[in-house]
């Protein structure tokens, strides 16, 4: 009689542990995000060449960040999401040079006085990718598709500040972009706008419960165009110091179908759902 209750306790047991399975398969154990979740995410590939040149004793290593995505999304269901891939780069940048003060030579040719020449450069681009996605999968490894709207914004200028003032007793003052008597201002490249949409196919895997690392590939049509580039100028003439603005581009345009590798538009990243 105790070999059978035995027996069949053990059978129900083995019933239990594969009932708890089959609901573990299905609901991941809290390992995959389910609806209402947030996610956020980071690109990976930084941290990933960076560690990679640490093995391979790479000399002088840096985690070079550049212009990263950010990755957020909200999960409508357990197997569909809305997402947004966001990236900003703003940089300003001053390169300060030393030259000779002319006003002091001018009042003694020994002089050693300096003031200095800067040069901003203003760089801007922004980008902003909106999309839905659909997953599915099995256990630690789920795919997602969809299809994503993006629109970009670059700029960038460049102005110069000289030391050394021009005027009509010095209508071509010393500077460390040489001595002309007419020298730029301000270089505008105008902006450029990108307009694009397409579709995305990917692949992530949960490592940790809520966590992943996933990497994706696009096909995108884009349609980009420019406004006009100006130069602007200073110079002496007719007695008088003016300043000249003048057109150089009148801005581009061109259409693209495009794949992007995995490193642009979504690629190599680490997701954290909350």
């Amino acid at each position: 009689m105790k070999k059978v209750l035995t027996i069949i306790t053990a059978f129900i047991c083995a019933l239990n542990i594969k009932a708890q399975e089959a609901t573990t398969a299905s609901t991941g154990s809290g390992r995959l995000p389910v609806a209402g979740d947030i996610a956020f995410g980071i690109d990976a590939l930084p941290y990933l060449n960076y560690l990679g040149n640490i093995f391979n004793n790479t000399a002088n290593n840096t985690l070079a960040l550049g212009s990263a995505n950010v990755y957020i999304r909200y999960f409508l269901s357990d197997d569909m999401a809305v997402r947004a891939i966001i990236s900003v780069t703003d940089n300003t940048t001053k390169n300060r040079t030393y030259v000779r003060d002319d006003a002091a030579v001018f009042v003694d040719p020994l002089s050693q006085d300096k003031v200095i020449d800067v040069q901003i450069n203003h760089n801007q681009n922004y980008g902003l990718t909106l999309g839905i996605m659909k997953t599915r999968g099995y256990e630690k490894v789920r795919g997602f598709y969809g299809a994503q709207l993006r629109y970009a914004f670059g700029r960038n200028q460049i102005k110069y500040e000289y030391g050394n003032e021009m005027t009509v007793a010095n209508p071509a003052p010393t500077s460390i972009w040489g001595n002309v008597t007419e020298r730029t201002l301000l270089n505008d490249n105008g902006i450029n706008h990108l307009i694009g949409g397409g579709v995305f196919l990917g692949v992530e895997y949960y490592f940790l419960p809520k966590v992943c690392i996933g990497g994706e590939a696009s096909l995108m049509l884009n349609y980009s165009w420019g406004t006009q580039g100006n130069t602007k100028t200073e110079l002496i003439q007719n007695g008088a110091r003016f300043e000249r603005d003048q057109p150089v581009t009148p801005g581009n345009r061109s259409f693209s179908i495009t794949t992007f590798r995995p490193a642009t538009y979504g690629g190599l990243y680490v997701m954290f759902h909350f």
